[in-house]
């Protein structure tokens, strides 16, 4: 008795040319979608790192000058620190050496032997979104920085205005963009303090200034003339 042949297999469906473009197009299409967000999630985490950095550098400040007859901690020395500047003797009341401590970080007088330890994510320094050159363990380059125009001038709570004055702020650095316009120069970028010329804006035109009541906040200024509006921040008290 003869047996009924196998039906053949029907072959299995492959995409079509039209088909294949299609799934092409809807996963860039979702790439182009999620990429940006993603990028603005990060941006927005760097930014909220900076916020709790500066506000921390505010309320050590306040405890600073508390038990310092209200006077605000030094700015240190000119032009971009050495490691072992950091840890000289001239530097030991500028800010980046005695506020740290208050809260159980290092000072940076600490990272003379370790260079390297001055950018990691433990060091009070470290700023996520600043755009560090490329050998920065040649000499420490601050990310933060005190307001320059406080030294010399009345203590903390002779300030006429201390909600509008800034008392640290991001401090650009070398290979990053200036506000516009773009005339006029700053050099000695990097330094452990910060003024109007020196300001940055890390965060898609927004950058972080504590003010001298000790709040911080999240500051938009895309050009010079914003950041140098008195209305919303005052650098020089004594103008």
């Amino acid at each position: 008795m003869l047996k009924p042949s196998p039906s053949p297999q029907s072959p299995a469906k492959a995409f079509t040319l039209v088909e294949l473009l299609v799934v092409i197009s809807i996963v860039g299409l979702l790439a182009g979608l999620t990429v940006p967000a993603v990028s603005g999630a990060l941006l927005k985490g760097k930014q909220a790192d900076a916020l709790n950095q500066l506000k921390q550098f505010g309320t050590m400040t306040l405890a600073y000058a508390t038990e310092n007859n209200g006077e605000v901690p030094s700015e240190g020395g000119d032009g971009v620190q050495s490691f072992s500047a950091l840890a000289a003797t001239t530097n030991s009341t500028a800010w980046y050496n005695v506020l740290p401590p208050l809260s159980g970080f290092l000072a940076a007088s600490n990272y003379r032997s370790n260079p390297k330890g001055f950018y990691d994510k433990g060091s009070l320094f470290y700023s996520k979104a600043a755009k560090y050159p490329a050998n920065k363990t040649a000499s420490a380059y601050f990310a933060f920085g005190i307001n320059s125009q406080l030294s010399g001038l009345p203590k903390l709570a002779a300030l006429p205005y201390p909600s509008r004055t800034a008392l640290f702020g991001e401090a650009r650095l070398p290979d990053e963009t200036k506000l516009p316009p773009s005339g006029g120069t700053m050099d000695s970028l990097g330094q452990p303090k910060v003024r109007d010329k020196r300001f940055v804006s890390r965060y898609n035109g927004v950058g972080i200034i504590t003010f001298c009541d000790g709040h911080s906040e999240a500051f938009r200024a895309t050009t010079q003339a914003e950041i140098l509006d008195t209305n919303k921040v005052i650098w020089d008290p004594t103008k």
